[in-house]
């Protein structure tokens, strides 16, 4: 059986429902997958869904696929990503799959696959397609069971953390896995939670579940600023990555919460690493080497970040797009809950508001992360040509070349990168200022006005 190339991305399998993923298609990774992991001596496969309308037949139909391997499976029902990845350690299996399309619109669904806790990614994921393109099932298939996750999760969570009385949060679910999640477990740990969108709803009525959004986080916002919560937490659509607002009703960007905890966890572990990826401000590298850590910066992707967090032994990874991976204290994978009740629990340490948290941190002038609408196959020639136009004369700054292009100067820098997951370039511009911002997004413009892109979302964010 054939599988379309074109859904093995770069972090996971993903694509339109109907066009590029069927039930067929899924129960043959399946069974690819299940290939692949009883020839290294595998035996067991946990297999979860997210909240879409197409996410439980296709688990069903991985799970089928798994178990012609001959592998056995553990079916944890509708779960959110972290549980899927808790549940793969808690229960002892040798890898997971989670249905989930994350914050992708309506029309979209995918898999993360994961041998053990770490993601199957890049050209593993290109070899698991040949793998399970090749697949037969065997003479003696694997059996089923099920398992409830949710409550044993949430108690480790309730030994995990305590809590002082009298913590009131604000919650933007928008209507993807994290309501049946985050309610009873603020709710056990004694936090009074309201709630924004808690019913789980694949069509997303209200908003698409993605917190790095600053429109998506505005409803939140208003309800923080104007009621009496210690802060407010957005969380996306299969619940591995968190937003959060301060107590003012302020949107903090995920890069300033990584510094946070990475302030936090240096204080335990004095000299320990801390991976961020190359979205993330300079601030970041500067913060971090004040707290006496090591930094560590990496490219982009929650697959990546998890196999260099594994490599150096960093106690903390985390980019801008919220994934946040807590080694120290912690489980190691992107769980939106735990971020949420370490936020709170540095508070509570700290005896100080939400805000307090991120004092010191420079009040930089920045551009959210943007999205350039480019051609598939024009987006990674373009950035080489920038690549090399920069390489020749970097207008004064310091020319970082791990992931794109990211030019550092003293008032603030830029980055262009190719997005692995989107027909986008990924900008980010930040200044001291907004006059040293419009100087480097500029720089941005020119260096992109000799080629076939829309710089609308680009201007947009500058004049915002």
């Amino acid at each position: 059986m054939n599988l379309p190339q074109q859904i093995f991305r770069t972090y996971d399998i993903r694509g339109i429902v109907g066009e590029d993923l069927n039930e067929a298609i899924v129960e043959q990774i399946g069974l690819g997958l299940g290939t692949l992991l009883a020839s290294e001596g595998a035996t067991t496969v946990v297999v979860g869904h997210d909240i879409r309308s197409s996410s439980a037949p296709f688990a069903a139909s991985v799970r089928d696929g798994v178990l012609k391997s001959g592998l056995d499976v553990i079916e944890v029902g509708q779960v959110a990503t972290p549980l899927l990845y808790w549940a793969v350690q808690h229960l002892g299996a040798d890898g997971g799959v989670m249905i989930t399309g994350s914050h992708n619109p309506v029309e979209y669904n995918g898999l993360k696959i994961t041998r053990g806790v770490m993601p199957i990614w890049g050209e593993e994921l290109q070899e698991l397609r040949k793998i399970a393109i090749g697949s037969c099932a065997v003479d003696t298939p694997g059996q089923a069971s099920c398992s409830d996750v949710l409550g044993p999760y949430i108690e480790n969570r309730a030994r995990r953390f305590q809590l002082p009385e009298g913590i009131k949060v604000a919650i933007d679910c928008g209507n993807g896995t994290a309501g049946p999640v985050a309610i009873p477990l603020f709710e056990r740990l004694g936090i009074e939670v309201d709630a924004l969108y808690p019913e789980p709803d694949g069509t997303f009525p209200n908003h698409l579940p993605d917190p790095e959004v600053p429109r998506y986080m505005k409803k939140l916002c208003e309800m923080v600023s104007e009621g009496d919560y210690v802060c407010g937490f957005g969380f996306d659509g299969d619940s591995d990555r968190v937003g959060l607002i301060d107590e003012t009703g302020r949107k903090r960007s995920a890069d300033h919460l990584l510094l946070a905890f990475a302030r936090h966890l240096l204080e335990q572990v004095p000299g320990g690493k801390i991976i961020y990826d190359v979205k993330c401000s300079d601030y970041v590298e500067d913060g971090i080497r004040a707290a006496g850590g090591e930094p560590i910066l990496c490219k982009t992707g929650h697959s990546i970040i998890k196999e260099r967090m594994k490599e150096t032994g960093a106690i903390l990874a985390g980019e801008l797009s919220g994934h946040i991976c807590v080694k120290h204290g912690g489980d190691g994978f992107d769980d939106a809950f735990f971020a949420a009740l370490l936020t709170l629990e540095i508070m509570a340490t700290r005896g100080c508001n939400c805000s307090d948290l991120f004092e010191g941190i420079p009040e930089m002038v920045a551009t959210p992360e943007v999205k350039i609408p480019v051609k598939e196959e024009d987006k990674f020639q373009i950035v080489e040509d920038l690549l090399k136009m920069f390489g020749q004369d970097s207008k004064g700054g310091k020319l970082v070349v791990l992931d794109g292009v990211r030019l550092s100067f003293a008032d603030g820098w830029l980055l262009i990168r190719a997005s692995n997951t989107t027909a986008n370039l990924t900008v980010r511009v930040e200044g001291v200022d907004e006059t040293a911002r419009d100087r480097i997004g500029g720089l941005v413009r020119d260096a992109l006005s000799n080629h076939p892109v829309e710089l609308a979302n680009l201007e947009e964010a500058l004049s915002s």
